[in-house]
């Protein structure tokens, strides 16, 4: 029964289903400009027309039954073979870029019918951009070394097969400790220090840096930190990492304050005071040192052989089991006066949960002075453990600068701290 409503979005559908492959088949007939006319297949008619098949095959297979549409993607496919072939012995290119994007072309034009547009348009999406990057993606290939390689492997089995398989529940004394949780931060490190290696090697050092440092720290700074000292370990390049460690502590400060902001406002006049202050000085600092790392050659080449330390990362995940430990023990033997070595403790590997925590309890479990001196503490010894551990990798020789500025910074934050 003829149904307008119906028929309408049926037609917006087919509109989509037309634009979606009109679009791969621009890209298709522009990637064949440049070969012989014998060497050309699909382009834009011939795309746009898959795609309409595959919607109509779609629509039919809503009134005719499933079986239908069976049939007519097994008719697709022997088509896209026998044009394979026949295209593969007229030229002898055995390529099967194009018979692929076919078939996902036609693919898409029945999960439109089906409902699935917000998945269509971006599998288009992804297909078109992986098309048209084809010269690039040969040249990047050609630059990955084994053990970049062997690294990626490894990472995907550490976070795509280990990860999942965790507890994600509380152990040991007072179920503090949670499997899951402490080998997120393991393959967070591990990440950030593949990412890092990767944005260094093909944005050059000081860009590479300054993307890993501020992206990486805008979930943990202390795990930034940790991967910029093993780089400054391998690299030697100490003034441009230290730069990239001040940008890891400018943006964890600056997440402390836009947490209250967001979840407790009244606590701001108390803590941005000392926050406020602390966050400039950082920010000073991080120009002077990037500013003065410019005009050094040799922190111009930083020089990394290992894309993934896992060791680094799993040393880094028992210390974070310790100080949780730590940080429970602080809070369940000492009740309130507790809370602030729990807040100390807990900043040197995470400042943002403690921060939120307490935030939650300001003017409920805990007075508003409390809360706010406890997040000042945090921000505190999340500051300057930042410091000490560059030392740990690079030796405190190397590191006085950094361990300076980190008292610096602490210590535009202590007068605000006592006076409001």
């Amino acid at each position: 029964m003829f149904d307008p409503e119906t028929e309408i979005q049926l037609l917006i559908k087919v509109g989509l289903i037309l634009l979606l492959g009109f679009l791969v088949g621009i890209e298709r007939g522009w990637s064949f400009q440049k070969k012989k006319e014998a060497h050309q297949t699909a382009g834009i008619r011939t795309f746009t027309l898959i795609a309409l098949s595959g919607g109509l095959w779609g629509i039919l297979s809503e009134y005719i039954g499933q079986v239908l549409l069976s049939v007519a993607l097994i008719g697709f496919v022997v088509i896209i073979m026998v044009g394979y072939y026949q295209h593969a012995q007229l030229t002898g290119s055995v390529g099967l870029t194009t018979e692929m994007a076919a078939f996902v072309t036609f693919a898409i034009g029945i999960a439109v019918i089906k409902g699935l547009v917000i998945l269509s348009v971006t599998t288009t999406i992804v297909m078109v951009l992986t098309l048209s990057v084809k010269p690039e993606l040969h040249k990047w290939v050609k630059t990955i070394e084994p053990n970049e390689l062997y690294s990626g492997i490894l990472f995907l089995l550490i976070s795509a097969v280990v990860l999942p398989l965790l507890p994600n529940r509380g152990y040991g004394p007072w179920n503090v400790l949670n499997p899951f949780e402490l080998w997120s931060m393991v393959v967070l490190i591990a990440g950030i220090s593949y990412v890092g290696y990767f944005s260094m090697k093909y944005l050059r050092s000081h860009k590479g840096i300054l993307f890993t440092a501020f992206t990486g720290s805008l979930v943990s700074s202390i795990a930034v930190t940790v991967t910029l000292g093993r780089f400054a370990r391998e690299g030697k390049a100490t003034p441009l990492l230290q730069t990239g460690v001040l940008i890891a502590t400018f943006t964890a400060l600056g997440r402390v304050l836009f947490w209250v902001v967001i979840f407790n406002s009244q606590l701001l006049y108390k803590v941005g005071a000392s926050v406020f202050f602390m966050l400039i000085t950082t920010l000073g600092l991080a120009l002077w040192t990037w500013f003065n790392s410019e005009k050094s050659q040799k922190s111009r080449k930083l020089t990394l052989r290992n894309p993934l330390q896992l060791s680094t990362a799993l040393q880094f995940g028992l210390a974070l089991a310790l100080v949780m430990l730590l940080s429970e023990a602080s809070n369940q033997w000492f009740g309130d006066p507790g809370i602030y070595g729990l807040s100390f403790i807990s900043g040197m590997v995470d400042i943002d949960s403690i921060t939120l925590s307490l935030l939650k309890m300001g003017g409920n479990e805990l007075s508003q002075p409390i809360a706010g001196n406890a997040i000042v503490l945090a921000s505190i010894s999340n500051t300057l453990v930042k410091g000490a551990i560059f030392a740990i990798f690079t030796g405190v020789k190397s590191a006085w600068r950094l361990m300076m500025f980190c008292v610096i910074i602490i210590a535009t934050g202590i007068p605000a701290f006592f006076i409001f």
